[in-house]
């Protein structure tokens, strides 16, 4: 990419070369000036690559007989490279030769020989006012400065640098916006690039169908921005495929003309401008445009930074809209909830009353059907609202039993055939009780639902290494039973909402689950003389005995 950031002599004369690198050392202070490199004349005629390296300097300093050996190609440089001529007189023949090279303006050489001319005294006497003279009282600097600045590059490598650690600072920021940050942290990004980057413009544009919408801007001056079809943006097929575009604006200043022009004024061009596509999940949701009216010709350090801050604000974006998608899911949950609640519980209230008051003249078969299929609704609803509430799976946590909770649960469970072996009474671990009292009841009906009638079923703490360890505390929890075990077609979803075996609503293990998430426990599965159901813990799960 041409940075323009270096200012070329063209000349044979060392004391000129000398003074010229001194007036670029007092026009610009610092590392974000331009360098200096000096160009001999015959190089030119001979070498293309010094004659590309001329047409990428942000400026060139020429001697007056260097400019008439080598006009064809001073002539042939971009519009936007000011040439400046050191001259020793201003006769009718220097006047036609600087005109002939399409040199933009003159600084006296007071006398310096330039390429050996002139007397020795009159070298040393131009030497001591000219090349070798204080630089900030030499005229040349300031012609320097006043053509070179407003076409060259102005972000250095100190530039660069501040700006990287603008992006450092915005991450951190972003990362922990709130929903409600979200547009004055987006902006304040904008305004710190900006700002850093001498930018005149950023504009944030969302997708919305074809068009892309201004979402998010930064302009000191004031701004409008409107939709843009894709089409409209630069190079919109390197857009699509998310890669960067970067366009450097044509020059301001008017045609090379003729030496000392006057009324010649900057003409208007299209701003230079970097569009970095904002990608989520691979697709393209938007684009940053970050827009400079002065000339300017990005580096790619730069455009790669750009594209940081267009990542920053594409992650901020994503995550805020996750963020209202998840409290929209919420709602509705919440919605469903209430819905189940009121609307399922209320005519199974009426049943269940009626089934009570009828209990003495219905035959006892036909009333445990019936109040086993209410007792089965009324389960299925709590399933079902354990399920929606999935973000209030656990309250309170606190050291229990879990022989003393396995039994309370195993007395919800409707199997007078079916048996519980506890284990060790004295394990304790740290659990909701009521939710692991739930998980329990769900895998107690599951063993019952999918095995035989008068199943066993076993809870116990598991143990390293099949042993005890030094405290004699769990590593985690087991349910066990003699049944059939879990059926190789779905044993890798059997967690999973809607999945089963059986004739059942598939909620109940997917309930397990939510509930040894919710604590931090890993839950899995395993056939070994019927289906094994573990909950790992980590040190904190575990409670060590009084």
């Amino acid at each position: 990419m041409d940075r323009r950031t270096a200012v070329a002599f063209v000349g044979d004369d060392a004391s000129a070369a000398r003074r010229v690198s001194r007036a670029v050392e007092a026009a610009w202070h610092g590392p974000d000036g331009p360098s200096c490199f000096t160009v001999a004349p015959a190089e030119l005629g001979a070498d293309e690559t010094a004659c590309d390296k001329l047409a990428a300097a942000c400026g060139v300093v020429v001697t007056a007989t260097a400019a008439g050996s080598a006009a064809d190609r001073l002539s042939a440089l971009p519009a936007d490279v000011p040439v400046i001529a050191l001259v020793t007189d201003r006769s009718t023949a220097t006047i036609r030769t600087l005109l002939t090279a399409g040199v933009d303006d003159v600084v006296e050489s007071s006398g310096v020989g330039e390429d050996g001319a002139g007397a020795p005294n009159e070298r040393a006497s131009a030497g001591a006012v000219g090349a070798d003279a204080g630089p900030d009282s030499d005229p040349l600097a300031a012609r320097l400065s006043n053509a070179v600045d407003p076409y060259r590059v102005t972000l250095g490598e100190a530039g660069i640098d501040r700006l990287s650690e603008v992006l450092l600072d915005a991450g951190t920021t972003l990362m922990s916006t709130r929903s409600d940050e979200v547009t004055a942290k987006i902006e304040w990004t904008m305004e710190s690039v900006g700002e850093h980057a001498d930018l005149d413009r950023i504009i944030c544009y969302r997708r919305g169908g074809d068009r892309f919408e201004p979402a998010y801007d930064w302009c000191p001056d004031g701004f409008d921005p409107v939709s843009r079809p894709l089409e409209d943006f630069p190079a919109p097929e390197e857009l699509s495929t998310f890669g960067d575009v970067a366009r450097s604006s044509p020059s301001k200043r008017p045609p090379r003309d003729a030496l000392g022009r006057d009324g010649a004024t900057e003409t208007d061009g299209p701003p230079a401008t970097v569009h970095v596509p904002l990608v989520v999940d691979w697709e393209l949701s938007g684009v940053v445009a970050f827009e400079s009216d002065d000339s300017r010709v990005w580096r790619d350090d730069e455009v790669a930074l750009y594209r940081t801050a267009g990542d920053l604000i594409a992650h901020t974006i994503a995550r805020n809209d996750r963020r209202a998608a998840l409290r929209r899911q919420a709602d509705q949950l919440e919605q469903f909830s209430a819905v189940v609640s009121h609307d399922l519980r209320n005519p199974l209230n009426v049943l269940s009353g009626y089934l009570e008051l009828t209990a003495d003249e219905l035959p006892a078969d036909r009333y445990e059907a019936m109040s086993g299929a209410v007792d089965r609704m009324e389960t299925l609803i709590d399933d079902l609202l354990m399920l929606a509430r999935r973000g209030e799976a656990i309250g309170e946590t606190e050291p229990v039993s879990v022989a003393a909770v396995a039994r309370e649960a195993w007395r919800s469970v409707r199997a007078p055939e079916a048996t519980l072996v506890v284990g060790d009474d004295g394990d304790r671990i740290e659990a909701d009780p009521s939710r692991l009292r739930q998980a329990f009841e769900n895998l107690f009906r599951n063993a019952v639902d999918h095995g035989r009638p008068d199943v066993t079923v076993e809870v116990g703490g598991l143990r390293t290494d099949g042993g005890t360890d030094e405290d004699n505390v769990p590593a985690g929890v087991y349910v066990a039973d003699d049944g059939p075990g879990i059926p190789a077609d779905v044993a890798d979803s059997v967690f999973e909402s809607g999945v089963s075996a059986a004739d059942g609503s598939g909620i109940g293990l997917a309930i397990v689950d939510r509930i040894a998430e919710a604590h931090g426990w890993e839950v899995s599965v395993r056939n070994d003389g019927g289906a094994v159901f573990e909950f790992a813990f980590d040190g904190d799960a575990v409670v060590a005995p009084d």
